[in-house]
């Protein structure tokens, strides 16, 4: 019995033993692909980093561009100052951005079909995102009118929302909500079929500018639309999916094909057959600084932290320059003569203003956003 008890307590030592042998090797296993997943997230962050304080970069210039370009310019010196070719360009260089930090968004979260692109989750993030900033700026707007005056009706109120409010680039926000569901069709298409994707939606945008001079869409409704920027948006996308080529012939072509759009109907004022609205700023307008662009997003020197903080806040600042020079510039234009002060005054109070609106609400729409997760994954 001695013997027999013997031997089963060294089997039951040796089960034990290949048991904890296992375990051992399946937690080290865990630590070290935890271990390796971190090398790699580490990797893949310092690489995205390099390209999104670019990002930030031309974010936080373009929005300096924007606060200039709404100050009150005669047509003369925007002009003489070349407008046309850089401070016009922030708008459009928005929306490359837009395409090109969209295509890595769904790369980096595995949305390949349509099914996952269009989930309620996916689509109501974004919308708050870009919603709860504006309804605060809208409030603003609207405490202020209550002051001055009696203030807007109900129905007043929700169409102000829905154009985007009233100030000065109020279309911005109805382009960006359009956006989110016209990006996914735009992504699928260029990440498809590459350079021929992006020349598809080169035509897709010709297209629309066909169509809304042959139905007589008016300039007003033209600008709320987020169409007119399908190729800039394509580009971003075919920047972020596409891999480099040597395509030097072909970008220089097409930065002198825009630099003679702009010459020839903005500075000559030849009237153009399609793009009779905001032409300074349309797609074939803007051909001239996409290859630019390719160049400056893919740097890794764009690295100036006070213009990223500005790229960071740069929605914010949007917002904020609206209602300044919706409520406040008139103001300061009369007490404040000197048209340099005037400038740098407004760039000040836009530029401190929406930065700390940006420190502000940014809590607010991440607590938003996830109690959304929260109730959604119930």
């Amino acid at each position: 019995m001695p013997m027999i008890k013997s031997l089963t307590d060294r089997q039951t030592d040796r089960q034990t033993d290949r048991q904890t042998d296992r375990q051992t090797d399946r937690q080290t296993d865990r630590q070290t692909d935890r271990q390796t997943d971190r090398q790699t997230d580490r990797q893949t962050d310092r690489q995205t980093d390099r390209h999104f304080r670019s990002i930030d970069f031309l974010k936080g210039s373009c929005i300096l561009f924007v606060i200039l370009t709404h100050y009150a310019w005669s047509d003369a010196e925007r002009l003489s100052y070349l407008f046309p070719f850089w401070i016009d360009m922030a708008v459009p260089v928005f929306m490359v951005i837009s395409g090109f930090v969209g295509a890595k968004s769904f790369h980096r979260r595995g949305i390949d079909t349509f099914e996952k692109a269009y989930k309620a989750q996916t689509l109501c993030d974004r919308f708050v995102r870009y919603t709860v900033p504006l309804l605060l700026a809208l409030l603003v707007e609207e405490v202020v009118f209550l002051r001055r005056s009696s203030g807007h009706s109900i129905s007043q109120i929700f169409w102000i929302y829905l154009v985007g409010g009233q100030g000065p680039g109020s279309y911005y926000y109805p382009c960006m909500i359009q956006f989110i569901f016209l990006f996914p069709v735009i992504f699928f298409i260029v990440r498809k079929h590459g350079q021929r994707g992006l020349l598809l939606c080169g035509v897709i945008n010709v297209v629309y500018e066909l169509l809304k001079t042959a139905y007589g869409i008016d300039g007003e409704s033209y600008r709320l639309l987020v169409f007119r920027y399908i190729l800039v948006i394509a580009y971003g996308c075919y920047l972020a999916t596409s891999e480099e080529k040597k395509t030097h012939m072909a970008e220089m072509l097409l930065s002198l094909a825009g630099i003679a759009y702009v010459l020839v109907f903005v500075y000559m004022g030849r009237k153009p057959i399609i793009t009779e609205y905001w032409t300074g700023t349309s797609f074939a307008a803007c051909l001239w600084i996409l290859p630019i662009l390719k160049k400056l997003i893919q740097s890794s020197r764009l690295r100036f932290r006070p213009l990223e903080l500005l790229g960071k806040a740069s929605y914010h600042i949007y917002l904020t320059q609206m209602v300044y020079y919706r409520m406040w510039a008139a103001l300061l234009y009369e007490k404040i003569s000197s048209r340099s002060l005037q400038i740098v005054l407004s760039l000040t109070i836009c530029l401190l203003a929406g930065i700390l609106f940006y420190w502000f609400e940014t809590p607010i729409t991440k607590w938003i956003v996830r109690k959304i997760k929260t109730i959604g994954s119930k």
